[in-house]
């Protein structure tokens, strides 16, 4: 037994020893290239918190659940997501897109995103005089859109823009409550860059945290952690979501349909931000929220009215909202006032979600077990967007 636990120990000793001479940084070069990138580029801004870096091309990652997928991200001369690294035609017309993630276009390549969509549907004569732009940073919200799209427009006059989109999301509530103060700046220090793997390993050290040490920063240990830690913890969640499909649909627990199995996936996805359309929290925070998302939209209004430029709100589906009625009833009748009262122009695109089986539209629709939409999803908000656009003739498409 002593010869056992020598032999342990000494193995354990070589194992740490390797991992963190090289073996850490093979296995986990990809997640910390696409981290430091997300440090070097995505850059404070005094105006709007932060921004993309100008000009610039980077790997990211967008992790959500226990997955992740890599896209890349190219930027233009305004530092807005674009097909390739460029300055913008100052001959053309543009209309801006802004948001969080969801117009960022998280897991998508440009192509696949919605202003990627969108300038795919112009034909080549109307491109060549008018653009749509991508103005979205992921976790942006109400009051950095407003200080964004001000700051863009007024620190470049030769930018000609007929019109501002804004998608406001289901997050924008959770993420607004920390500007209610209405912060007039924000600081410019840029982060520096530290390995967050020999960060966690000095603060485990100091904390004499050596179950954690042994389980993330050796071979052995990350390879036991993710074979049975991270393996057990999906089949239970599988296995819970199962039944709970089963006792509401009264079907066999072995015959729960994937549709059904990622839609539970999906709502429980960000389900701490879901908390503010629940309860109290509707009533007091969440309804607080939205009130001064209107605010700043009608100062995003009268701002952009001055200089001729039309605004739209566009609203959209998350996952647990196509599954509940209550809630979605409350939210949308809720919004239709606040659009009324401030005479807002609004896109409220649902129906398409709505038609047929939910939980078939949620799998086709949005990203595997995820809140945000694949390319398909940004089809329907497209073709929604185009044709409102050309009926009120922002563009001009003469193809029939």
């Amino acid at each position: 037994m002593r010869s056992f636990f020598l032999f342990f120990f000494i193995l354990i000793s070589l194992d740490f020893i390797f991992s963190q001479l090289f073996l850490l940084d093979i296995l986990y070069k990809k997640e910390l290239l696409t981290f430091k990138n997300d440090i070097t580029y995505r850059v404070p801004d005094k105006e709007f918190k932060y921004s993309l870096k100008k000009n610039s091309k980077f790997e990211t990652r967008y992790n959500y659940g226990s997955s992740y997928i890599d896209y890349t991200i190219h930027t233009n001369n305004l530092g807005f997501r674009d097909s390739t690294v460029r300055n913008l035609n100052k001959n053309k017309n543009y209309s801006i897109l802004i948001g969080d993630s969801f117009v960022e276009g998280v897991a998508l390549e440009y192509k696949d995103s919605l202003v990627g969509l969108l300038n795919q549907k112009l034909g080549p004569e109307s491109f060549e005089k008018f653009e749509f732009l991508n103005a979205g940073v992921a976790s942006y919200s109400p009051y950095l859109y407003k200080r964004k799209i001000e700051t863009i427009i007024n620190d470049n006059k030769w930018l000609k823009v007929n019109s501002v989109i804004i998608l406001y999301d289901k997050s924008d509530i959770g993420d607004n409550l920390q500007y209610l103060n209405r912060p007039s700046s924000f600081p410019t220090i840029q982060k520096e860059y530290k390995n967050p793997k020999k960060e966690k390993l000095i603060t485990d050290l100091k904390n004499f945290k050596f179950g954690s040490i042994l389980t993330e920063q050796t071979m052995i240990g990350i390879v036991y952690r993710r074979i049975l830690g991270d393996s057990v913890e999906k089949l239970l969640k599988n296995l819970k979501f199962r039944r709970d499909l089963s006792k509401q649909n009264s079907n066999s627990f072995f015959q729960i349909e994937k549709e059904k199995i990622n839609a539970m996936y999906a709502i429980d996805q960000y389900d701490w931000l879901q908390k503010y359309f629940y309860e109290d929290l509707w009533e007091t925070e969440g309804k607080r929220s939205i009130d001064f998302a209107f605010e700043t939209f009608k100062e995003l209004k009268f701002f952009l009215d001055k200089r001729n430029i039309k605004l739209y709100v566009l609203v959209y589906p998350w996952p647990f909202d196509l599954k509940d009625n209550i809630v979605r009833k409350k939210y949308l009748d809720y919004l239709n006032l606040k659009f009324s009262e401030n005479n807002l122009n609004n896109l409220i695109i649902y129906d398409e979600f709505l038609k047929g089986d939910i939980d078939q539209n949620i799998f086709k629709y949005y990203l595997p077990k995820d809140v945000h939409f694949n390319r398909e999803g940004n089809l329907i908000l497209k073709n929604k967007i185009y044709k409102t656009l050309l009926k009120d003739s922002i563009i001009n498409d003469k193809r029939k």
